[in-house]
Formats: C-alpha cells, sequence, structure tokens
C-alpha cells in the first residue's frame, strides 16, 4: 500500500470509473463509498462513533463547499 491512503483509495476510484461499466453510475460509487464509511465508523468504539461521524461530515462539506474549482491533487492532505 502507498504511503498515502487518501491517494490510494482515489486510485482505486479513478482505475475503477475508467475500466468499470460505461457511463460511471457516480450515485451508485458515491452510495457504496459512504456504506464503506459508515462501516468503517461503526468498527470503532461506539464511544467514538458520534465523532468520527462528525469529522467525516466536516470533511466532506470543507472537501465540496470551500475551494470546489480546486482538483484533488492539489489539496493538502489532512494531517492529524
Amino acid at each position: 500500500m502507498a504511503e498515502c491512503l487518501h491517494c490510494e483509495i482515489n486510485k482505486v476510484v479513478d482505475d475503477y470509473i475508467a475500466t468499470g461499466p460505461q457511463p460511471a453510475d457516480l450515485a451508485e460509487m458515491v452510495a457504496m463509498m459512504a456504506q464503506s464509511l459508515g462501516e468503517l465508523i461503526l468498527a470503532a468504539p461506539a464511544d467514538q462513533q458520534a465523532n468520527l461521524m462528525a469529522e467525516a461530515l466536516a470533511t466532506l462539506g470543507a472537501t465540496v463547499l470551500d475551494k470546489p474549482e480546486e482538483r484533488d491533487s492539489e489539496r493538502p492532505h489532512r494531517a492529524h
């Protein structure tokens, strides 16, 4: 696996779009990714799940709304 999980995930998604069913069903892909994120959050201890979901939604909002003209490759990676 690459050093950056974010970059690895984007590569998998890009490859799926390029080689999967055409045209790509972006709504279905978003739903599948949301389901995976939900399953990851549920894997955390119960007392952390609400904070993880809030963090995920805040990051999603910032990514989509703050500077939509920027491409992912131009965005700085989140560091914790």
